[in-house]
């Protein structure tokens, strides 16, 4: 007699494995000096990882910063390379402008309504970063092919000065696409 696998088992281990493998595993990025005459050495990684409830978990371990708060956001374009403007090369500008697909073209931090890049500030020791911090309206999609970018100065979230007070981009890494 020939027997048959239980549908009811085989549902059930369906129905547990899917959910899992709807999460992707982490995404580590490096993260390299930026400046204007390019990509320097290699300061860190970034881990990324979808939490379960949605949105992001970015573990941050970085030396050679300087002390204090720094800028952290998504930008646009998967390009850390130094480009000119107005005639000065500037570190980091082919990433582009923070990551911000409804175009709200504010600046209204982590948990405001503005751009979708905008990420928790950074905050470097004498030993360097190591912090995890949420992104909670981001998804692991959203962020592929992007860049991560660190800033010389902390960041006010308004759009007042220009970058919320980020100023230079001093760091920077790549997501993979896939």
């Amino acid at each position: 007699m020939k027997r048959h696998a239980c549908p009811i088992v085989f549902a059930s281990v369906l129905a547990i494995a899917l959910p899992a493998a709807a999460y992707a595993a982490d995404v580590t990025v490096d993260i390299n000096k930026i400046t204007p005459g390019g990509i320097g050495e290699k300061l860190g990684t970034a881990t990324i990882s979808e939490k379960s409830g949605g949105g992001l978990q970015i573990k941050v371990d970085m030396i050679g910063v300087t002390p204090g708060e720094h800028g952290f956001h998504v930008h646009t374009s998967g390009d850390c390379a130094a480009q000119t403007k107005d005639g000065k090369a500037q570190a980091g500008l082919a990433a582009g402008p923070h990551y911000d697909p409804a175009s709200s073209k504010s600046h209204k931090g982590p948990t405001g309504r503005g751009h979708k890049g905008d990420l928790p500030f950074l905050t470097a020791t004498d030993k360097g970063i190591n912090v995890v911090v949420s992104a909670p309206h981001l998804s692991l999609a959203d962020v592929r092919g992007r860049t991560l970018m660190v800033h010389e100065g902390g960041d006010n979230y308004t759009d007042h000065p220009e970058n919320g007070g980020g100023k230079a981009r001093i760091a920077c890494g790549v997501v993979p696409k896939g």
